[in-house]
């Protein structure tokens, strides 16, 4: 079986128990900074639940590239799923490519590409906003003058970090703390910028396509019907009246040119 086709048996094999991997890690990364009261016992399973579930990902990852007919392209190609394996949190990411994959889903948004790009990019700003307001809590909450102390206040400050509407009113005193601010704040532009330019495409996609049913219902084409022949009855009417012989009577009410009050009817 040639390389590339063993490794994409076995994405494809993978990808149901990988996402639950990374719920697991999402889990085990948020339980024991959210809980400040987590026993010792709790702290030391959820750590031991981190290194396994970023184990799996580091040799998920190295058996695809050994799968690779050309590893260096492939290397180069995948550079997500390197970003994936640095941050699993991004994992479930992945998840919106088999939900839009679906013919019928994609029937019904017409514009699966652009719907893609609105998905993949609204989840990873979700998962972004939460893995910085639980980095910022960790690294914040016991430092000398903190203003993020809490889960409430941390996820409140990493959402307006992201959508550049932050107020003053919290801020990191750490440096790991400033160091989230600034990756949200470079990496919720980007994000944004490909959530925007997506929503317009899809609409701008949408509406010629409305346009095009509008004009091809039965109600426009009737319409364009009607004005032809009444364009046509003008002309037909001008062409007769054209050059008329001055001797004869003035046109009385009835011969004005179609469509008029005194005329028939276009």
């Amino acid at each position: 079986m040639p390389d590339d086709e063993r490794g994409v048996k076995w994405e494809a094999a993978g990808e149901g128990p990988l996402l639950v991997v990374s719920l697991l890690f999402m889990a085990c990364f948020a339980v024991p900074i959210a809980d400040q009261g987590l026993s010792a016992r709790m702290r030391l399973l959820c750590l031991t639940g981190l290194v396994v579930t970023w184990t799996v990902f580091v040799v998920d990852y190295l058996v695809r590239l050994a799968l690779a007919r050309g590893r260096r392209a492939w290397f180069f190609g995948h550079l997500p799923d390197l970003l994936i394996v640095l941050m699993p949190f991004l994992r479930p990411v992945r998840a919106v490519r088999e939900l839009t994959a679906v013919s019928t889903l994609r029937h019904r948004v017409r514009r699966g590409l652009d719907v893609e790009l609105m998905l993949y990019s609204g989840m990873a700003s979700v998962l972004l906003c939460g893995a910085g307001a639980l980095v910022a809590l960790a690294v914040e909450r016991d430092a000398p003058g903190a203003t993020i102390t809490s889960f409430g206040l941390a996820a409140y400050w990493a959402a307006t970090t992201m959508t550049m509407t932050m107020y003053g009113e919290l801020y990191p005193v750490t440096p790991v703390g400033r160091l989230t601010a600034v990756g949200l704040s470079v990496v919720a532009v980007g994000l944004f910028g490909v959530v925007i330019g997506a929503f317009a495409s899809w609409y701008s996609g949408w509406y010629a396509h409305r346009l095009r049913s509008d004009q091809n219902s039965p109600e426009a084409r009737q319409i364009a019907v009607d004005t032809l022949g009444e364009i046509r009855a003008l002309r037909h009417w001008l062409n007769r009246n054209e050059d008329p012989d001055p001797s004869a009577d003035p046109p009385s009410a009835g011969h004005g040119p179609p469509g008029t009050a005194h005329g028939p009817p276009g």
